[in-house]
This record gives C-alpha cells, structure tokens and sequence, in this order.
C-alpha cells in the first residue's frame, strides 16, 4: 500500500486529500472527506492533534492518516463517534494498519477484528442496546461481576452492526430513544422486530418504565422474550436464562 508512507506529514486539507486516495483505490467515493471534517475530528478527539514543528506549515502525519481512514471506517458502520474515539486512543499504529489492511471495500473485516480481540466468543456476552451512555451502569457491574461482559450499543443500527459481527447469548435493549434526530417511541420494538426478521433466536428483554400491558403484548408481537420496569426482576430473569 504505498500510500502508508511512515515519512508523511502535510496539512488537514493534505490529509484529507491522502485519505480519501486510499478509498478511491478501494472504489469508495468520499465527498464529505476535507480538511473541514478533519478539523471537526480534532475538535471531537477522534482524531489526534497536528504536531507542528519551527517551519513547518503541515503537522499531520502517518499516525493521523492511519487514524482518519479508521475513523472513516467505523462511521460508515454507525459507530458513536466516542466509541470511535475510545478504539483510536487504545491502537497503536501497528494495530491501525492491521485493521486498514483489508482487501475488503466495506468495514465488515475491520470491525470483525476490532470485536474479536474486544470480545472473544462466549456464551454470556450481553449486548445493551441504549442511547444514554450513562444509563443502567449498575447493571452492567452487575453483569460484568458475573462474568458476563456488556457490548454497548447506542442505535437500532448500531445494534443490528454489532450483532452482524458478534454472536451474543441475550440483547437488552430501552423502549425509546434517539434515532438520529427523532425520538423513536418504540425503537426497542422495532430492533426486536429486525433481529427476528433477520432469523435470530436470541434472547431478548425491553427494560422499560412504561408499565401498560398492550406495551407488553406489542412487544411480544414484536419479538421480544420479555419485558420488565424493574431493575430486580430483570436480574431474575438474566439468571433464569443463565447469565
């Protein structure tokens, strides 16, 4: 790939110009991909700062350009951006270009890596589906102390990505939330409805607060296993189904 040239350095419009060579090698077209969005990555902390020596009048460099095709990457995969972040920080450049060195033009073998070395396949991994990131944290302790790790999901999307990649012994997932910029009322019935659309059996639960039983029958019609308001019975039953 001569593109990875570890001696590169150039300015934001140079890396975006750099980056978006590498897609259209692979057939992908990146319009939005300028020194714009670059500057915007940098503000956000997905993307690491330019590094600006006496002179010089570029301050990017191999680093930033294996991070920006990453980034790109997983956003095309309905990642959060704080995810994204998370994954940047924690990679080293020789881990980057491992993800980036797939001949594929979508980010399915990227993401499969990603999950896999995160996750190793287990029965008991949990995927929580809900777009508050500082909802049910005791919860995931709890789940977590029991030796089952909670994979976080922030959209239907998202969800519907991750499960693509990873197998999980049981979704949990809120009633409404965000979906872009519209409050979705029953977003937890229409991931229940996709998942089994899909073919997939796995166990489902709607950790919600509305308590109206034709919210229970319809997601049941939907495709959920269950549905609770309480932090206990939910608990309850995660351990009847062996989590």
């Amino acid at each position: 790939m001569s593109i990875f040239n570890t001696n590169w350095r150039g300015t934001g419009a140079e890396l975006a110009e750099k980056a978006a060579a590498h897609f259209l090698s692979l057939g992908l077209d990146e319009p939005k991909l300028n020194e714009r969005l670059v500057r915007f990555y940098v503000q956000k902390r997905v993307l690491s700062p330019p590094e600006r020596e006496s002179g010089e009048t570029g301050g990017f460099g191999y680093r930033q350009l294996l991070e920006l095709i990453v980034v790109r990457e997983l956003a095309r995969d309905h990642w959060p951006l704080e995810k994204i972040a998370d994954l940047i920080r924690s990679a080293d450049e020789q881990a980057l270009l491992d993800l980036i060195d797939n001949p594929q033009p979508s980010a399915t073998g990227l993401i499969r890596t990603v999950m896999s070395q995160a996750f190793p396949e287990t029965r008991r991994l949990v995927l929580a589906v809900n777009d508050d990131p500082q909802a049910d944290l005791r919860l995931y302790e709890w789940l977590a102390a029991r030796g089952a790790p909670v994979l976080r999901a922030y959209s239907t999307a998202h969800a519907l990505a991750l499960l693509d990649r990873v197998r999980v012994h049981v979704v949990i997932s809120d009633l409404a939330r965000a979906e872009g910029e519209v409050l979705n009322k029953r977003a937890g019935m229409e991931l229940a409805r996709k998942i089994r659309d899909r073919g997939s059996d796995v166990p489902m639960v709607i950790y919600t607060r509305k308590k109206a039983a034709q919210v229970r029958e319809l997601a049941t019609e939907a495709g959920a296993n269950y549905v609770t308001e309480g932090p206990d019975d939910l608990r309850d039953w995660l351990e009847k189904i062996g989590i």
